[in-house]
């Protein structure tokens, strides 16, 4: 989430009866009217979330009906950075599990579990599960935090078709 200050927003008209045309000379000289607007604006807080990779389905392997990628160390794993002010705390809500319907309607189903995990700085294999469905992270001192992550699909129930899923992800400052 992103804050927006505005520290001034102003107009002033200067006395006199004529706006200035389309050239740097005003019509009339006698009497001159201008139009100022001066607008500035400062961020006070920038959070941008951004997908480095996303999660790879196709190169994993099926066992016993399940596809597993574990998010602290699966290379499968899809992975994002969160870039804010360096100790800022935020909250992090995901949906957590999710059931997937084959879009044609042949009656396939896929059911999902994501997991994330985090730490901050860019180092998969040092980073810890996330409470599942929400979490309290703090932002590294470079101010990032980066997310891995990772899913437990069972497949059982799947038939051929088109499965389509969208994991969001919500971010809310808490100072």
């Amino acid at each position: 989430m992103s804050r927006l200050a505005t520290l001034l927003t102003t107009m002033m008209l200067l006395p006199g009866a004529w706006l200035f045309g389309q050239g740097s000379e005003p019509r009339s000289t006698v009497n001159q009217r201008g139009l100022s607007v001066v607008v500035s604006a400062s961020i006070i807080d920038n959070t941008v979330l951004t997908t480095m990779r996303d999660i790879n389905l196709s190169a994993t392997g099926e066992v016993d009906g399940f596809i597993n990628i574990v998010p602290v160390n699966s290379s499968y794993a899809g992975m994002m950075r969160i870039q804010s002010r360096p100790g800022k705390r935020m909250r992090i809500t995901y949906l957590s599990d999710e059931t997937l319907v084959e879009l044609e309607g042949n009656g396939g189903v896929v059911r999902a579990k994501y997991r994330l995990s985090g730490f901050d700085s860019d180092n998969q294999m040092a980073s810890v599960l996330l409470d599942v469905g929400e979490a309290t992270i703090r932002i590294g001192p470079e101010g990032f935090y980066y997310l891995w992550l990772g899913a437990l699909l069972d497949i059982r129930d799947a038939k051929p078709g088109s499965y389509i899923s969208e994991f969001i992800i919500e971010l809310e400052d808490i100072e």
